[in-house]
């Protein structure tokens, strides 16, 4: 009698990780072109080669780093940058930055996430944190004033965050700053100056669709992230002392406004750095939520996503740890430990919206509204 064995895994997927990480690129490569066509309709040629120059440094950084550490190791060059993907690293990192972040400042950050975020813990897929959110990190610590004048003006989340500590005071202080932004429908087509990859909602939700209907990310990941950031914003409006209408456009603008978007469709749903099992992974995106909407409110940073990953991040393998053995025996702890952190996460938002620090400063809006209206 003869015996076949086969090397584990036997269940095969359609899907390798060579053809989910070339339609991810694709999709961010999308992303990028709407972002070039916006900046050379909207300012002029000089404006969209920027946002070239930039790509072109972090793409250049990558692949030197990483065929310097295959040379220093001793592996093929052409084989480690093929099954490394590092140029994907170096896409999302970019379209995470403002167009006036210096080229060298997103070199060296560019080098720290693939460096220190990705080659030290073993290479691609065994990585702790998300490489691109800890590059982006290292610019936030480091490179904070490191910036051309190629754009100025705030941002409709910088102006939240710095005028109105992400809580106006009043509907006419919320309904002031809505109308010097263009409202949420410029905000909803990303026709303004920001991260280079993160304004356009409507065209990040389409991407998303197409990228699950693909089953490149899995959809339960960012719908609840999504989700619950509308709901949390949507209390905090009501806590806060909203009118029906304007706490839904309140919540409207926490989805729309900064990475949120972005980071649902191509940093959450990172299958290494995120819980293995479905039920993990809404946990996961459920506490990116949270952290997010409680550094948006509490913290002493304009925005919350990138963080809120990096926090997840770390509480992966404690995750898989709860929910590990057979799923039928674990589903019922991980939708208790779901149910318990929404309802952590709502009366935490609810107080939040109850007792904040409301602002409503005089003169807020002059910068924005020329530079979004213009």
């Amino acid at each position: 009698m003869k015996f076949n064995f086969n090397v584990s895994p036997n269940l095969r997927q359609k899907q390798s990780t060579r053809r989910i990480m070339a339609e991810l690129t694709a999709a961010l490569l999308v992303v990028y072109a709407f972002s070039l066509y916006f900046y050379y309709t909207r300012y002029d040629l000089d404006r969209a080669m920027q946002a070239v120059k930039l790509m072109v440094v972090s793409l250049a950084v990558a692949l030197a780093t990483e065929s310097i550490w295959a040379l220093v190791t001793k592996q093929k060059v052409k084989t480690f940058l093929m099954n490394s993907f590092g140029f994907v690293t170096a896409i999302i990192l970019t379209l995470m930055c403002p167009l006036n972040i210096t080229p060298f400042a997103l070199g060296i950050a560019t080098f720290f996430a693939i460096f220190f975020g990705k080659l030290l813990f073993g290479g691609f897929g065994q990585n702790i944190f998300n490489p691109a959110a800890f590059g982006r990190a290292i610019v936030f610590a480091a490179f904070a004033k490191a910036s051309t004048d190629v754009i100025t003006g705030a941002t409709p989340t910088t102006l939240m965050a710095t005028s109105y500590n992400w809580l106006p005071a009043n509907n006419a202080a919320f309904t002031q700053l809505l109308d010097s932004i263009g409202g949420l429908g410029n905000m909803a087509t990303g026709w303004y100056a920001g991260a280079i990859g993160e304004t356009s909602a409507i065209l990040l939700l389409i991407v998303g669709v197409v990228l699950a209907v693909r089953k490149v990310i899995d959809w339960r990941v960012p719908l609840i992230f999504i989700s619950t950031v509308f709901v949390l914003g949507a209390v905090v409006g009501i806590a806060a002392g909203m009118s029906a209408d304007l706490w839904i456009q309140y919540a409207a603008f926490h989805v729309l406004s900064g990475g949120v978007m972005f980071g649902a469709v191509f940093m959450l749903s990172d299958p290494v750095t995120s819980p293995t099992s479905a039920p993990g992974r809404c946990i996961f995106a459920l506490g990116c939520a949270f952290i997010t909407m409680l550094i948006r409110l509490k913290g002493n940073l304009p925005e919350g996503v990138l963080y809120s990953i990096l926090l997840m991040n770390m509480l992966t393998p404690m995750i898989e740890k709860a929910l590990d053995g057979k799923q039928n025996q674990i589903m019922k702890k991980a939708v208790t430990i779901f149910a318990v952190l929404a309802l952590f996460a709502v009366g935490t938002s609810y107080v939040l919206g109850a007792t904040g620090e409301k602002a409503e400063p005089a003169g807020h809006t002059a910068g924005i509204a020329q530079e979004v209206q213009r």
